[in-house]
């Protein structure tokens, strides 16, 4: 079976916890825990959402 996760969602540079979650995400596809990776964009896509203005 192919495994195939979407770009992550990229940090804003100054933000701490962007930076935080988009590490946790880089780090969870490394070890191949796919459903972590997926929790950590939608925790980033949220974040972004809230704090950012939903910027990308």
């Amino acid at each position: 079976m192919d495994r195939r996760t979407p770009d992550p969602v990229q940090a804003a540079p100054a933000c701490a916890e962007c930076v935080r979650l988009s590490n946790e995400q880089q780090a969870a596809n490394a070890e191949g825990d796919y459903s972590r990776e997926s929790d950590c964009r939608v925790l980033l896509a949220r974040h972004r959402a809230a704090e950012h203005g939903g910027e990308r």
